[in-house]
């Protein structure tokens, strides 16, 4: 990925696949992010899985992801909290523009 390509979806993905690798991610992000911060509707379903399946003390691993999920599997590592907050900052961007949205129709 190239820096000027690097997208909203790209740090989704990204943080899901270092969650999947190394749960410890989540515990770092969880307190900050919600399914609904994700943009991609197929990440909120991910994270929401992999959220319950650990608050349950069940581990996830890449080995559950669905033949279609699988490109989430060998991206390089990241730090889950920077991905976190980039994830957080575009939620609420789309927030305050969607909150926008009436008065500028008018």
């Amino acid at each position: 990925m190239g820096e000027q390509n690097y997208g909203i979806l790209d740090a989704e993905r990204e943080l899901l696949a270092a969650i999947l690798a190394d749960n410890r991610g989540y515990r770092a992000v969880c307190h900050l992010l919600l399914p609904a911060h994700f943009l991609s509707p197929a990440h909120q379903r991910q994270y929401a899985a992999i959220a319950a399946a650990i608050e349950r003390g069940r581990p996830v691993d890449p080995g559950l992801l669905t033949p279609e999920d699988r490109s989430l599997a060998g991206l390089p590592p990241i730090d889950p909290l920077d991905h976190a907050l980039i994830i957080y900052g575009s939620y609420l961007g789309r927030a305050e523009v969607e909150a926008m949205a009436p008065a500028l129709a008018m």
